[in-house]
């Protein structure tokens, strides 16, 4: 069997990101922070435990942009000002 040697990042949403999901009156499901999933993002082999801080600085914007996808489609009612800083408030890493 072939291994392959990768480091992986996994996200779960934080309070500000149940707020804001659950802010949509559209007669969707709410969640709960306790029910709420993680999502593991396998990150480029350039990056390992040592420095995937590195790659988050560099592709946060896209990942944070895929986490609100996964509740709401229209970026239109996403967050205007998606920085570093709130992805990680919004986001256990």
């Amino acid at each position: 069997m072939k291994t392959i040697n990768r480091t992986a990042i996994t996200i779960k949403g934080k309070e500000p990101y149940v707020k804001w999901a659950n802010s949509f009156d559209d007669g969707g499901p709410k969640i709960n922070i306790k029910d709420l999933h993680s999502v593991t993002y396998l990150i480029s082999d350039d990056y390992d435990e040592f420095n995937y801080e590195k790659y988050l600085k560099k592709n946060f914007k896209r990942i944070f942009e895929s986490e609100l996808e996964a509740w709401m489609a229209n970026p239109r009612v996403w967050p205007q000002k998606l920085t570093y800083k709130d992805f990680k408030e919004w986001f256990d890493i």
